[in-house]
């Protein structure tokens, strides 16, 4: 129980952060549920970072980690407080109006997804291989190793990927040890955030680009999704890094309907960096989405604004960056990957096998991915032939980030499945779907932002019900939030 506590004052922390950066009054709104969805990852993200760094650089000394996460939370939160800064309003875009199934069609695909994952939670509390043999693992050394916790990155536990960075195995470890517990109840908190998380990220943003439709259908879909609320109950670093993805880019798409603030994008930074502390992927995708960034705004937008912006944005991601340096650097021994001769490396690139294999197990996992009764893929395709994209000239800059950057992250995975040792067919069976589910999320946000919003109320109940209200304007009339 103490765990959970602290790990409310982690997310609380995170909100307060954005709060600082976003001000906007106390209450329910789309605001709200955008900077609390936001500033989970953020206060999970700002409290392994420190505790990793004190245990560096100190070592497993409760009272030195208590203090300096106690100094952080309560200057963010003086911050919050305190400050009488001003920023934009989040509210949800004009769009066609929003019938009550699909708004009751939402409500139950929320409680089936927690169902869901209460489910997988109960009959796996220590989360699937992953979890245990990798990132709690991981945790139970920092908390349990004493003056032997660096034993977590021997060589002789070259099976659990000890040069894996270390987001979820630091928050795991804080909360262990400001609890004094090992309890499940710290990993299961922290899983079940990432996920609430992420799919709040995805309403919101949507719901503020495109309207209440699209950011309903989407949540849904997300939500639907089986294999994406699996993997949030297996604990796995995969949702965090979605997470991570989907915050980052979702954060640059509101930079270009705010082009003159540029907090938007050194959040974008420091969630991206975070990416980078989650998992290799992530030190991927911070690469891919500057690239991603520079070629969007060389085609569609203003080449003038880019230098600011990406300096903003370096300036976000530098202090995570820097704590993925001091562990990489220090402590993570060789990656699996760079550590191999460039023999090795020419004779799999030139492996024509290895290529067919690869390409039949992604166009495999691209059909079966998600856990739906009928394919994600046909899904979406079907939902497009009726509705269309129609991208907005104002859209044009995000929509094109959002779509470079997940084709990029795309060849990037398909050249590490190449690359990698061992059998490729296997390495992909056991992984692959998971790595679309890193970028599921913003997939959706892509498709969303580009699509045509349905129509699902006629013209003429529309109609009526504007009659009505024009007869009656205070019976709608609606408590302001």
């Amino acid at each position: 129980m103490i765990a959970v506590l602290v790990l409310l004052l982690v997310w609380i922390t995170g909100c307060a952060l954005l709060r600082w950066m976003f001000p906007a009054p106390l209450g329910w709104s789309l605001h709200n549920v955008f900077l609390c969805s936001v500033g989970a990852g953020v206060g999970i993200g700002i409290a392994s970072c420190l505790y990793f760094l004190c245990l560096g650089i100190i070592g497993p000394n409760v009272v030195v980690i208590a203090l300096v996460e106690a100094l952080a939370m309560a200057g963010i939160l003086a911050l919050a407080i305190l400050s009488k800064r001003s920023g934009p309003a989040f509210e949800w875009a004009s769009g066609p109006a929003v019938p009550k199934y699909l708004t009751s069609l939402f409500v139950v695909a929320i409680a089936i997804g927690v169902t869901v994952f209460v489910v997988y939670t109960m009959n796996k509390p220590h989360g699937e291989w992953d979890a245990w043999s990798i990132w709690n693992m991981r945790a139970r050394f920092f908390v349990r190793g004493g003056q032997f916790w660096k034993d977590a990155f021997s060589s002789d536990l070259a099976w659990s990927h000890p040069d894996y960075p270390l987001l979820l195995p630091g928050i795991v470890a804080m909360l262990w040890t400001l609890a004094h517990t090992g309890s499940v109840a710290a990993p299961i908190g922290v899983a079940f955030l990432f996920g609430l998380g992420t799919a709040g990220i995805l309403i919101s943003t949507l719901g503020i680009l495109r309207g209440k439709a699209q950011a309903f259908i989407a949540g849904i879909l997300l939500i639907g999704t089986i294999s994406f609320t699996e993997n949030a109950a297996n604990q796995y670093a995969d949702i965090p890094l979605s997470f991570a993805i989907l915050a980052s880019l979702a954060l640059l798409c509101l930079q270009d309907r705010h082009p003159e603030d540029l907090r938007f994008s050194v959040l974008a930074g420091l969630i991206a960096g975070f990416a980078a502390w989650t998992k290799n992927e992530g030190l991927m995708f911070l690469a891919v989405l500057i690239v991603a960034r520079i070629l969007a705004i060389v085609r569609y937008g203003n080449r003038s604004a880019m230098l600011p912006q990406l300096l903003r944005f370096a300036a976000g991601a530098l202090p995570p960056l820097a704590v993925v340096a001091f562990f990489k650097l220090r402590f993570a021994p060789a990656n699996d990957l760079l550590g191999r001769s460039m023999h090795d490396v020419i004779a799999h690139a030139t492996d024509f096998g290895r290529w067919v294999t690869t390409m039949e197990g992604f166009i495999k996992a691209a059909l079966l991915a998600g856990g739906f009764l009928v394919p994600l893929v046909l899904l979406i395709i079907a939902y497009w032939f009726l509705v269309r994209f129609n991208v907005q000239a104002r859209d044009r800059l995000s929509a094109g980030t959002l779509v470079i950057a997940l084709s990029l992250m795309l060849i990037g995975d398909f050249a590490v499945y190449v690359l990698l040792t061992g059998d490729v067919a296997w390495q992909m069976n056991t992984s692959l779907e998971r790595l679309f589910m890193q970028l599921w999320p913003s997939a959706l946000l892509a498709f969303f932002l580009a699509a045509n919003p349905p129509r699902l109320v006629s013209a003429r109940a529309v109609s009526e019900k504007s009659k009505s209200v024009k007869r009656n304007p205070k019976a709608t009339r609606r408590a302001p939030g």
